[in-house]
């Protein structure tokens, strides 16, 4: 990284998985797309003790797991100059804050970037696992891309299109969340035949709800993500904080509007869906804020 290109450097989005969050684990379909809103970007400042410490940390993971894509002297020579990654993407929000690091660090300092999908996403696994301990690749793949992918049976699928997020928004929770027993939880459930038997039935909903996406068949992708809603609402309840099972219930029986998990949930944001998001923020006013994602 040198002094010049510090100036110009690009900003990595974060990302939301829009659709097929937890049912991806078994095989379903998933459609995550690229948010501008927040971001992170290299800076070569006076970091913190607490930033230099986190990126000293992946740098000691990589090193214990021999990962020999990432340049790993340019790498440790950059934080000891005082280059960082500031950002903006909330942790534990759903929104890809370790996926921006991954994808920052592979852009930087990788030896050879590669144009193969699998081989790339399996690069970004190797160091985002630092954060999980296991990784999808999903979130880093978007960012890096900077696109929008729809991952199905047969692969990884890029999009030329950009997708319309005007009916979608976010709600703040207020709350920090952790994915990995929120998924243990959900996992243990799917080791039961009757709840795998929902789990089929959820991924179908998704998949006809990415599919109504990428078609702009909006009526028919309302009334999905409705359907949707009510199956979290039942299947994955463990995973909606219980001071916002009131509101998410409140909204089961409304053409209007549908709220659904944004990653694990736990958390986080909650998205929305709805048919005017302006008369929805008006509505929620004093309630909590809305972040408009279009």
């Amino acid at each position: 990284m040198s002094k010049q290109n510090l100036n110009n450097l690009k900003q990595y989005s974060s990302k939301i998985i829009l659709l097929g969050e937890y049912g991806v684990i078994q095989g379903g379909e998933i459609l995550a797309v690229p948010i501008s809103k927040f971001s992170a970007q290299w800076i070569k400042d006076k970091p913190s003790i607490d930033i230099q410490k986190e990126l000293l940390k992946i740098y000691d993971y990589l090193i214990a797991n021999n990962n020999n894509n990432i340049n790993l002297k340019q790498l440790k020579e950059a934080i000891d100059n005082g280059v960082y990654l500031s950002s903006n993407i909330p942790s534990g929000y759903g929104l890809g804050s370790s996926g921006a690091i991954t994808a920052a660090i592979y852009d930087e300092f990788a030896f050879e970037k590669t144009n193969n999908l699998d081989e790339l996403k399996q690069n970004l696994i190797d160091v985002e696992s630092c954060f999980h301990g296991v990784s999808s690749g999903i979130d880093p793949l978007v960012i890096y891309l900077n696109t929008s992918i729809h991952i199905d049976k047969d692969g990884i699928n890029v999009l030329d299109k950009s997708i319309d997020l005007s009916h979608y928004f976010l709600i703040d929770t207020q709350t920090k969340r952790k994915t990995s027993p929120l998924v243990d939880q959900y996992i243990e459930r799917a080791n039961h035949s009757k709840y795998r038997r929902e789990i089929d039935n959820y991924n179908s909903l998704n998949r006809k709800a990415i599919h109504a996406q990428l078609n702009k068949d909006y009526q028919s992708l309302s009334k999905l993500i409705a359907k949707i809603s009510h199956w979290q609402y039942e299947y994955l309840d463990f995973a909606i904080l219980e001071n916002y099972k009131s509101l998410w219930q409140s909204t089961l029986n409304r053409s209007d509007i549908s709220l659904k998990h944004c990653g694990a949930g736990g958390g986080g944001f909650i998205m929305g869906f709805a048919e005017n998001v302006d008369a929805i923020a008006t509505e929620f006013k004093n309630e909590f804020d809305i972040i408009k994602l279009a």
